[in-house]
């Protein structure tokens, strides 16, 4: 930290009054305790230490005390300050002994020195921003109600730890490194030439393009990093890096030159983590390429197969046609026959009579027979097997894309089904030339395996070699989905328990990872689900008792009984009146609010530059300002530098690679939101002030380059692929958390994200809209103490869950009633992995997105997922009993879904820069991008909020103060007509007499080639 922020964080806030009055407040304990204090000085002191530690947690040294809050405390004590000399007689030694009853009354631990330490060396292991870890530590102890100490505490044990970390690793790799390691390695700093780039400069960028020649180039990159790392793999089995200190140095090589890698003094740890973290994007990139090739193959070859159906439909209907008139011309010669048998002719005239019917030419031409036959295959054959016929063409087509991406796998052998790896195996030694099956073909059904071979004209059996790799294709593209096939060095297809913590860590230290996680709560398994039991039953009975009462009166019930809920209209905001307010401000430029919020809510200082050794000289805060707005607004840093006066151009980029991380984004996004959150007017958009509800959604941007970030979406019609942006917004109007995932991809596998280990935000109460959610949402939101409101479609048609047996309800005249009952047994017998998977997403092990993408592969066969499935429709079960009986919870969920469509408005008027489109291809920039546009979206609230809080301080009239005060509760902080974010004109220096650039005559003369 600089100087200014130790300073500020060792010294108590400015508190407003309303936070006085709060902190400050006298009930009958403390009243109590202050009476046992005999000096007034003592009295004062003790008060004000009180109040301090009750909002941070932390005592601060008397000289620290604020005036404001001395004068305040006195006179709440009734005390004449000028008669007392406090800071003379309230001396430290005083407050030292204080500080053990200050503690006793809000019934806080004393400083644990080894807690402290325990929690500082976790983060260690998973952040090593030091900055981070302070933060986090903070938070941490005073959720765990433990005395925090001063800044220099943090320092010393910080830097010792990453001193020690850093030691390990450095002692490590002093002693496996052998000259061969050094020598692998350097060829990333060699050139062809010297007037060529280093070898490391190709392999930073991945080219996201899916056609074969691009395929191609970039897997011959891979083999090369692949081969490197088979080199090191002893080493780096040695030196055992976490995936975090991976990502942190691997991304400083990234925006590195070449000469600063050479001359760095761990440029070996450095190139080693670059290595790793691009064989793991890589080989995850080859994966989805995987993914997307065969869904693309199997959606061309079904609507092949439905042209196909519809192409012969004529066909089709003469060939039936055909067949049902053979079939009425033999009935009507069978009666014939009958009528002629049953009459009184005599057997010769009888016979006669049946020849003379069957004389009529009846036999069917070739071409017709030829249809009929047509019609009799089809009915005869399988639909699977025409639709293997078709699958088989794209073969070669599918062969280009993928066949030698799977010769290069690094497949998780114990991790893999054993059938399956023998087959994969067989075609990687056969080099993708398969001519023959292997042995084992387990892995194919038995339909599959009759197929792989077909008579020829000769009546020998051959080998369908193209449909037994389509098979083998789709078998790899099924494995990766469900599970059963896993890699190594990769970052989103390993096996499911690298990601969690690990079954002997949980049995080791299962009480204190509890604690670390803040869960101890939920190891009485057999309590919570008893509460649930009798949650659920209670709502049973409310919501039918209040509708057979008719007090429910937007609860109705349908054909098959089915409930139909209807919702009165939620009044939305008006900004007719807030505008004329946000009028006065005239039109305030982009540039200009963001100095006046960096005032406000200091957040320069997060930026700091990533490499430790290499800063010169700190970027003006205009650069700063600049390359937020580049980015931002989507304009491009580029085009910044060229259309921008007064930054220098050759630092613009330097800025934005080096000072804007993910991570100082998000801080500083974190820093406005809490200065915002210290103001008292957002509390007006807030309904109750012990809860605070979020919401989250998605809008869709295009993507202009080829993006394996980007996909079609039946949610997002359209031509084009694109990225989808979900962010979460509370209902004071901050926007806490983004991310950008592919337009096919769920929500809810971003959702649960946004609500770990986030600072700022607490939300207590979240909402989404049907795309965000699923059962396993469900449940872990529930474990996660968030009350999950989704809005979801066709609400009605959702089972319910009970505990009780449904005839109990029958018996009442209940209409609303259980559909199925909840498998206890199954929850009990794996609640212990649930609580991993939980405790894991808690203490940042993984991420939610990562499990749940895991967890919904596994469906068809993971006992956990299961579980956590059946604990989900549980909680699901109570949400939508409460959701059908109580129409304010309904007009809450619909107004801050409102709330996020309104957002989505304001993130276009933001975003406005090249047709709103992303230019970026990779996730992580598209993310960075997202960020930027937050910043301006939270810093354009904040100033909204200070604007309107002015404008309440200068008003004199008690009317005027009501009116303005009503405009802003039944309007909002969203509002962006007043604030210029496309730059000024300069008509000032127009010079008319300036000479034209263009020289008419000759552009007048030229004539431009005709071609033939």
């Amino acid at each position: 930290m600089q100087a200014s922020e130790i300073r500020a964080f060792d010294t108590p806030i400015i508190f407003n009054h309303f936070q006085q009055d709060h902190l400050f407040n006298i009930g009958n304990d403390l009243e109590t305790e202050l009476n046992k204090l005999r000096h007034p000085c003592s009295k004062m002191g003790f008060l004000l230490q009180l109040g301090y530690f009750k909002f941070h947690g932390r005592f601060y040294e008397v000289a620290d005390f604020k005036d404001s809050d001395v004068s305040y405390v006195a006179k709440r004590l009734g005390l004449n300050l000028k008669n007392l000399n406090f800071h003379a007689f309230y001396n430290k030694q005083m407050a030292w002994d204080h500080r053990e009853r200050v503690l006793s009354l809000v019934k806080w631990k004393p400083f644990d020195e080894e807690v402290f330490r325990h929690q500082i060396e976790r983060l260690v292991e998973s952040q090593l921003i030091p900055r981070k870890i302070l933060w986090e530590t903070r938070a941490y102890l005073y959720r765990q109600g433990i005395e925090a100490p001063a800044y220099d505490k943090y320092v010393r044990v910080i830097s010792a730890t990453l001193i020690a970390q850093s030691k390990r690793i450095n002692e490590t790799l002093e002693t496996y490194l052998s000259d061969v390691h050094r020598h692998v390695l350097d060829k990333f700093l060699s050139k062809k030439s010297p007037s060529q780039r280093s070898d490391i400069v190709g392999f930073k960028v991945i080219n996201q393009s899916a056609r074969p020649h691009a395929i191609k180039k970039s897997l011959e990159q891979f083999i090369i990093l692949r081969v490197r790392l088979e080199e090191l793999n002893h080493l780096i089995d040695q030196i055992k890096l976490s995936d975090e200190t991976i990502e942190y140095h691997a991304q400083w090589v990234g925006i590195a030159e070449s000469k600063m890698i050479r001359e760095h003094s761990d440029k070996y740890l450095y190139l080693i983590c670059f290595l790793i973290r691009q064989v793991r994007l890589r080989q995850d990139f080859f994966i989805d390429i995987i993914l997307k090739s065969v869904n693309t193959a199997e959606n061309q070859a079904k609507r092949l197969q439905k042209e196909d159906y519809f192409q012969d439909k004529k066909k089709r209907q003469t060939g039936t046609k055909l067949l049902i008139d053979s079939r009425k011309t033999y009935k009507q010669q069978n009666d014939e026959v009958k009528i002629i048998l049953k009459s009184t002719l005599n057997n010769n005239d009888k016979v006669f009579k049946i020849e003379e019917i069957f004389e009529e030419d009846t036999e069917l031409t070739t071409e017709q027979l030829i249809l009929v036959a047509s019609v009799e295959e089809e009915v005869n054959r399988e639909i699977k097997v025409d639709f293997y016929r078709l699958w088989q063409q794209r073969s070669i087509w599918l062969s280009n894309r993928i066949g030698k991406i799977i010769i290069q796998f690094i497949i998780s052998q114990e991790n893999t089904d054993k059938n399956l790896f023998e087959a994969i195996k067989h075609y990687i030694n056969h080099h993708g030339k398969v001519k023959s099956p292997p042995k084992n073909i387990k892995w194919l059904d038995n339909k599959q395996q009759d197929l792989l071979w077909e008579m020829n004209e000769d009546g020998e059996e051959v080998f369908q070699r193209r449909l037994y790799k389509m098979f083998l294709f789709q078998a790899i593209n099924d494995g990766i989905k469900s599970g059963i096939l896993n890699f190594n060095q990769s970052y989103r297809y390993r096996y499911l328990e690298e990601y969690l913590i690990s079954k002997q860590e949980w049995k080791a230290n299962k009480e204190q990872l509890l604690i670390d996680a803040e869960m101890t709560h939920l190891t009485d398994h057999e309590g919570m689900m008893e509460d649930l039991k009798k949650q659920i039953d209670t709502f049973f009975h409310q919501v039918n008792d209040n509708y057979n009462l008719g007090i429910n009166p937007y609860l109705k019930f349908g054909r098959n009984n089915k409930p139909i809920i209807t919702t009165p209209p939620v009044e939305k905001s008006d900004l007719t009146k807030l505008n004329t307010y946000y009028r006065h401000a005239h039109y305030v430029s982009i540039l200009d609010l963001l100095a006046d919020v960096e005032k406000a809510a200091p957040f320069l200082h997060h930026f700091g530059h990533q490499s430790k050794i290499h800063e010169k000289k700190r970027p003006t805060a205009e650069t700063f300002f600049a390359s937020i707005i580049a980015l931002g607004c989507n304009i491009g840093v580029e085009k910044m530098r060229n259309i921008s006066k007064g930054i220098q151009v050759s630092t613009l980029q330097n800025t934005t690679d080096w000072y804007l991380s993910s991570q100082a984004l998000q801080d500083v996004n974190n820093a406005i939101i809490k200065v915002k959150n210290d103001l008292d007017l957002p509390e007006i958009h807030r309904k109750n002030a012990h809860e605070l509800h979020t919401a989250s959604d998605g809008q869709k941007f295009l993507v202009k380059d080829n993006s394996l970030n980007a996909s079609y979406s039946y949610k997002y019609p359209g031509y084009t692929m694109a990225s989808v942006v979900n962010t979460a917004v509370d209902e004071r109007f901050a926007l806490f958390s983004s991310a950008v995932v592919t337009a096919s991809d769920r929500e809810a596998i971003s959702m649960v994200d946004m609500h770990l280990g986030n600072p700022v935000v607490k939300s207590t109460i979240h909402s989404t809209d049907t795309h965000g959610t699923s059962e396993v949402v469900f449940g872990i939101m529930y474990l996660l103490d968030i009350y999950f409101a989704p809005r979801i479609k066709d609400i009605a048609s959702l089972q319910l869950f009970g505990f009780i047996n449904k005839q109990e309800y029958v018996d009442l005249d209940y209409e609303l009633l259980p559909d199925k009952s909840i498998n206890t047994s199954l929850i009990q017998e794996y609640w212990d992995e649930i609580l991993r998977v939980i405790v894991s997403l808690k203490l940042g092990k993984t991420s939610a997105a990562q499990i749940l993408k895991r967890l919904n592969s596994y469906a068809h066969q993971n006992p956990l997922h299961k579980a956590l499935k059946e604990f989900g429709k549980v909680t699901r079960t109570a949400f939508i009993l409460k959701y059908y009986d109580d129409v304010e919870l309904r007009q809450s969920v619909e107004k801050l879904l409102s709330h996020i469509e309104m957002m989505n408005r304001f993130a276009k008027a933001v975003f406005f820069g090249n047709n709103q489109e992303f230019q970026i291809a990779t996730k992580e920039e598209q993310e960075k991008i997202v960020l930027c546009r937050l910043i301006l979206q939270n810093s354009i609230v904040l100033w909204n909020y200070l604007y309107l809080s002015d404008l309440i301080i200068k008003v004199e009239s008690p009317e005027e103060l009501e009116d303005i005060v009503s405009s802003i509760r039944n309007g909002t902080a969203v509002a962006w007509e007043h604030i210029n974010m496309l730059g000024e004109y300069d008509f000032s220096k127009l010079l008319n007499n300036k000479t034209l650039r263009f020289d008419m005559q000759k552009l007048m003369a030229m004539k431009y080639p005709k071609t033939a």
